[in-house]
């Protein structure tokens, strides 16, 4: 009869073992999915609830993040909303735990320029938030004249009586953008 407890003993630090190396496996999985998320990736998972962000040079925004490519995405904060540039990021507060990838192929590779166009052609008034290197933000408000492959071209509004004779223009390149802003 010691021999049964013998043998019951060894199997039940036998199946012990298999769980702990199974439960190890499947955590190392896990980290291994997680490591392949982008930032992207958790933003789109959030389903479009109210997100804070802090952006470069202290801007902050908050509001439902919507519109998402791997570059870019918009940050709707009534009455505004505001095309992000993904690197100008410096936190997110208020994400669930939940991430989700982008199924179609077209709306992952959206450039940063693609969007950018997208306000040019709506020849939209701006407010274009760039990183001058001192802390606060550089604003610029205008419309964007031209998305080129590396920078935007703004026809800067320079008094209340906004006309072509009063604007001069700015190149902002995508390096120092931190978010443009509908609406001026």
């Amino acid at each position: 009869m010691r021999w049964d407890s013998l043998f019951d003993d060894f199997e039940a630090q036998l199946a012990s073992a298999t769980l702990l190396e199974h439960e190890a496996h499947v955590a190392e999985l896990v980290r291994a999915e997680q490591a392949g998320l982008g930032l992207v990736d958790r933003l789109r998972g959030h389903g479009g609830a109210p997100a804070e962000l802090l952006l470069r040079a202290g801007v902050r925004l908050r509001g439902r993040i919507t519109q998402l490519a791997d570059a870019w995405f918009v940050v709707d904060a009534a009455p505004h909303s505001a095309l992000v540039p993904v690197g100008a990021v410096v936190s997110v507060s208020g994400l669930g735990r939940v991430a989700r990838s982008e199924a179609s192929a077209v709306r992952r590779t959206l450039s940063l320029a693609s969007g950018l166009r997208a306000l040019a052609r709506d020849r939209a008034l701006v407010s274009c938030f760039a990183d001058g290197g001192a802390g606060e933000p550089h604003v610029i408000v205008g419309t964007i004249d031209t998305v080129g492959r590396d920078y935007i071209e703004l026809a800067v509004r320079r008094d209340d009586a906004w006309s072509a004779a009063s604007a001069s223009t700015a190149l902002v390149p995508f390096g120092s953008l931190i978010a443009v802003r509908s609406g001026g």
